[in-house]
């Protein structure tokens, strides 16, 4: 049970790596985005009713890539916080399960050591008879 329990906070380990790394690059994203929003010149020089609405329109293509980007981000943030969580869970339980096997041969042994001992005293007991 104990190995089951370690393979799952590897398990939940990997995942959380994995969700910090897609969590990097959907920032990488959104701030790529962002920068292209903001080289978007705000007063573009335009010539005509058609360079305008071009401006325009890339314009707003871009900064619909910010709102986009910058969502995806924000739910890999989301992503790699609730495996962060799911972490500390399995780490918890197996915590708790390797302190009750801990405890479990803490017992063994005290009972080992206790049978070891009345066996010791009853050979001492035994050869003092036959001594006496």
């Amino acid at each position: 049970m104990l190995k089951v329990r370690k393979i799952q906070e590897e398990r939940r380990q990997a995942d959380l790596a994995r969700a910090l790394a897609d969590a990097a690059v959907a920032e990488g994203h959104a701030d790529a985005a962002r920068q292209r929003y903001a080289d978007v010149d705000a007063s573009p020089r335009v010539v005509g009713a058609a360079a305008f609405v071009a401006a325009r329109a890339l314009a707003s293509g871009r900064a619909e890539q910010v709102a986009v980007t910058s969502s995806r981000h924000e739910m890999a943030v989301g992503e790699s916080d609730r495996a962060r969580a799911l972490l500390t869970e399995a780490m918890t339980r197996t915590s708790g399960l390797e302190r009750l096997v801990e405890r479990e041969d803490f017992i063994a042994l005290r009972e080992l050591l206790a049978s070891d001992q009345r066996a010791a005293e009853e050979s001492a007991g035994a050869l003092k008879r036959v001594l006496a």
